[in-house]
C-alpha cells in the first residue's frame, strides 16, 4: 500500500490522512500547533498490533526520549458502543518516534503530510474548531451556549464550576470569547480617571485583619490565614500605584482592581488564603472607589462571578495575564 502526503483529504468535520487506495482513513486532531493520534489510530497507521505499539510508547518514555506529560493528553472520543470516553492521544513527536522504531515508510509519509498540514493551519490562522464553526454556519454565541451547557452537564457540575460557566455565558453576551481569546483582540479599558482612592499598605492590612477575625470566629480560617510572606503584598500595591512621566501605569479603578485581584492570587504574598483575600480586597477597593463606577459594586460583581474570576485567575497561565486582566475589567463598568 503506497501513501502520499498530497493524498490528504479534509471533510467538514475532520482533517483526514487518506491512504492512496482509500483503505486507511485517519481523522487527525489538530491542537496546540501539533497533531494527535490515539493508540488505536497508531496501530492502524503502522499496521502493528496494540501490544507492539504499547511497548514502543513505554520504551520512549522509559528511555527519556520524550517527557510523557508534554506529549500525551486526553481527548473525548466516541466508541463503537456509542459511549464517550477520555482516551490518551499522542502528539507528532511520539508518532514520529514510534514510526522510526517500527521502521515504517507510512510513518515517514504521515510526518510529511502532518508537517505540511500544520504549516497550512498556522498560515491560515485557523484552528480546527474554528473551521468547523465557520463551515457549519454556527454563530459564535450559539457555540458558546453549547459549550457552557456541555461543561455544566459533564465537567463542571459543582457550584464553583457552575460559576465559571456563568461567567463565560455572561462574557459571551458582550464579546466573542473565541475570537477574543484566539486573536487576543479584547480591548483594554484605558481611559483615565481622577480622584482614585490610593492603595496604601496600612489600610489594606487593617481590612485584611478584620476579614481574618470574622473568618476565625466562623471557624473558616486559622491564625495562618493571611500571614504575610515577605514584602510581596507591599510590592504589589506599590506596582499598582506606580506611574512614569505623569502617567499612571493603571489609569482607572477597573484596571487597578483587576491587577489587585490578579497579583494577590498569582503572586502568593500570603501564607494562606490568597484567593479569598484577593477576592475580598478586590471588592473592598471597588467599594472605596464606588464614586467612579457606573453601578453599585453588588450589581457589577455578584458572589458567583467573584468565585469564577478567582478560579480562572488561579488556573490561568502566566502568558494569559493580559487576557485575564481584560476579562476581569469587562465586569467593571466605569462612569464615562
Amino acid at each position: 500500500m503506497a501513501e502520499h502526503p498530497q493524498n490528504a483529504a479534509a471533510t467538514a468535520n475532520d482533517t483526514v490522512f487518506l491512504a492512496q487506495d482509500g483503505q486507511l482513513q485517519l481523522a487527525v486532531t489538530f491542537e496546540q500547533e501539533t497533531v494527535w493520534l490515539s493508540q488505536v489510530q497508531m496501530c492502524a497507521l503502522f499496521d502493528k498490533n496494540k501490544r507492539t505499539i504499547s511497548e514502543h510508547i513505554r520504551n520512549i518514555f522509559k528511555e527519556g526520549e520524550l517527557v510523557e506529560e508534554a506529549v500525551v493528553r486526553k481527548f473525548r472520543t466516541t466508541a463503537s458502543d456509542g459511549k464517550s470516553y477520555d482516551t490518551n492521544h499522542y502528539n507528532l513527536d511520539v508518532i514520529i518516534s514510534v514510526g522510526y522504531r517500527v521502521k515504517s515508510q507510512r510513518g515517514v509519509l504521515f510526518r510529511q503530510w502532518a508537517t505540511k498540514t500544520l504549516k497550512q493551519h498556522l498560515i491560515d490562522g485557523y484552528t480546527l474548531n474554528q473551521q468547523r464553526l465557520e463551515q457549519r454556519g454556527i454563530e459564535v454565541n450559539q457555540a458558546l451556549e453549547l459549550l457552557s451547557q456541555t461543561l455544566n452537564h459533564h465537567a463542571l457540575v459543582n457550584p464553583e464550576g457552575s460559576a465559571v460557566v456563568g461567567v463565560i455565558a455572561d462574557y459571551a453576551r458582550s464579546w466573542s470569547l473565541l475570537q477574543g481569546y484566539d486573536e487576543q483582540s479584547l480591548e483594554t479599558i484605558s481611559h483615565k480617571q481622577e480622584a482614585m482612592v490610593a492603595l496604601e499598605l496600612e489600610p489594606v492590612l487593617v481590612a485584611i485583619a478584620q476579614l481574618k477575625q470574622v473568618l476565625i470566629e466562623k471557624g473558616e480560617a486559622t491564625e495562618l490565614f493571611a500571614q504575610l510572606r515577605g514584602n510581596g503584598l507591599a510590592s504589589s500595591l506599590e506596582t499598582i500605584e506606580q506611574g512614569f512621566g505623569g502617567e499612571w501605569f493603571y489609569p482607572n479603578a477597573a484596571s487597578r482592581a483587576a491587577h489587585l485581584l490578579y497579583f494577590v492570587i498569582k503572586n502568593h504574598p500570603l501564607a494562606d488564603g490568597n484567593k479569598r483575600t484577593g477576592s475580598f480586597l478586590f471588592l473592598w477597593y471597588l467599594r472605596l472607589n464606588q464614586h467612579l463606577l457606573a453601578k453599585p459594586v453588588h450589581e457589577l460583581i455578584n458572589d458567583n462571578t467573584l468565585v469564577a474570576l478567582a478560579l480562572l485567575v488561579a488556573e490561568s497561565l502566566p502568558a494569559q495575564k493580559a487576557l485575564m486582566i481584560r476579562l476581569i475589567e469587562h465586569f467593571i463598568v466605569l462612569k464615562s
